[in-house]
């Protein structure tokens, strides 16, 4: 697969989890299992290789399949679906290539989808598009109006970037993503070949901007899994350490890592923002064939390498991390050669797992693009790999859950814009967990509302409100806005 750093995991024996580890309380279940034919090549109707999930504001999930033809040593094409939360499949889109045999509009969704505040999901495909470096797409929720909204590579000298990955959702409602090493002309030679990789920002419905192009020497190369903190910088990983983007346009890189240890990313899961304020990624010890994770703060400091939860095979990979209602960070592990793959849950604390569930492969094999949490307290993932079909066909991955017990995700009410307003005005709530919202109320009175995504809520201020904190309710419990609204 291409734009992946991907290694193999064996896990310890099972006495290491016997001594960190509660017994498990739930089960890996398919949901979904993507079909392709009893042959060596051929096309699969529905994708296959499913990458990270999203659920969006209507609570169903989304996502996106890497190729749609089976034993091609390239990509080819590849779909965009959709799941109920009753578990109906639907095919939105696929990839095709035209009369000439270019995917103009893409080729290789290898990453996840993101659902805008103007109702949009858009996603980045690694190949395709007019110079064939990957394109940017906007599509509906119901499968209609696809555009290509972006074509990489198309600025003099490649000056935007090719071959993108995964992108993240601003606190400004703008879309935020990185490009790898320009015409993937390997990493010793980015900065004479067409540049070390991009960070850029689209703004709906079509303006694109580069924001920053790495170096090469300062900055590093290959910048992936971008994220932004709670303090309003960016944070993402590169070849061989950390970087910080503040918003007002300096690059830093935090932390380098020693001689033969990197971080591998896969579907964008290089970092995560725990509720401590810190930042947690995967690392590989390869002197030593150790997997871990590592913290370090936002300023750079505290950097510290957790406990080791695995040993080095030959294809080890780490889906992107969540943390979810119970505290601890989840996230999924690979283990080619020896085991379908491993859900895990990790305490922040102290990096010791807590939880550990494994694939069979009837139900997946493969997890390499990580997990969520649903709104109903579920864990969500895919499996590229396995699943179970009843009419003769060759399973390709799955889309599975795990219901392990916790409670529904509660809803984090960070900030609201504007200030103040007069009743009937409008007013964007920015937080997270808002899939599955109830209730929104200024300061105790019922207002109208609609969920735009999973970080974005727009209400109206309701008759009679008075001035004071904005609360939003979910199943998970109810939250309450850091300061006051202001009523005029």
């Amino acid at each position: 697969m291409k734009h992946i750093v991907s290694l193999s995991l064996i896990l310890v024996p099972s006495a290491f989890f016997a001594t960190t580890a509660r017994a498990q309380t739930g089960t890996i279940t398919q949901l979904f299992s993507f079909a392709c034919p009893n042959t060596q090549v051929g096309v699969c109707p529905d994708g296959s290789r499913p990458n990270a999930l999203i659920q969006a504001s209507d609570g169903n999930f989304y996502g996106a399949a890497q190729v749609t033809i089976v034993g091609s040593s390239n990509p080819q094409g590849g779909t965009l679906f959709k799941l109920t939360r009753d578990g109906q499949f639907t095919r939105l889109f696929t990839f095709t290539a035209n009369a000439s045999g270019l995917y103009v509009n893409g080729d290789n969704p290898a990453s996840g989808l993101l659902e805008a505040n103007d109702g949009f999901l858009y996603g980045t495909t690694g190949d395709g598009g007019a110079q064939n470096q990957g394109v940017l797409f906007r599509i509906g929720k119901d499968g209609k109006d696809f555009s290509v909204v972006h074509d990489f590579c198309s600025a003099a000298n490649c000056a935007d970037g090719s071959g993108p990955g995964g992108l993240t959702l601003g606190h400004d409602g703008n879309l935020y993503g990185t490009t790898g090493i320009s015409l993937e002309t390997g990493m010793d030679t980015c900065q004479s070949m067409g540049g070390c990789g991009t960070i850029f920002r689209f703004t709906p419905p079509g303006t694109f901007t580069t924001l920053h192009q790495l170096n090469g020497t300062t900055d590093g190369e290959g910048p992936s899994g971008i994220i932004q903190g709670s303090d309003g910088d960016f944070f993402g990983t590169i070849s061989n350490g950390v970087f910080r983007f503040a918003s007002g346009g300096q690059f830093t890189v935090l932390a380098t890592f020693p001689l033969f240890k990197f971080l591998p990313t896969i579907s964008d899961g290089g970092l995560f923002q725990a509720s401590n304020g810190k930042l947690y990624g995967p690392l590989l010890r390869v002197a030593e064939d150790e997997a871990q994770f590592f913290e370090i703060d936002t300023s750079g400091s505290g950097f510290q390498e957790l406990p080791q939860f695995g040993t080095l095979a030959s294809d080890f990979a780490i889906g992107n991390t969540v943390q979810a209602s119970d505290g601890n960070l989840w996230t999924a592990l690979v283990e080619v050669g020896t085991a379908p793959g491993s859900i895990i849950a990790m305490s922040p604390a102290n990096g010791a797992v807590v939880q550990n569930f494994s694939l069979n492969g009837a139900n997946g094999s493969l997890p390499e693009a990580g997990v969520i949490q649903g709104a109903d307290g579920k864990i969500y993932g895919t499996a590229a790999l396995g699943g179970t079909l009843s009419n003769g066909k060759t399973p390709v991955g799955t889309i599975w859950s795990l219901d392990a017990g916790l409670p529904a995700p509660s809803p984090a009410a960070a900030a609201f814009n504007p200030a103040s307003g007069a009743v009937g005005s409008t007013v964007l709530i920015r937080g997270n967990n808002f899939i599955g919202t109830t209730a929104v109320a200024f300061n105790g009175v019922g207002a109208t509302f609609q969920v735009l995504n999973v970080n974005f809520i727009r209400a109206t201020v309701p008759s009679g409100a008075p001035t004071g904190p904005i609360t939003v309710t979910n199943a998970g419990g109810t939250t309450e806005s850091p300061t006051n609204f202001t009523v005029e």
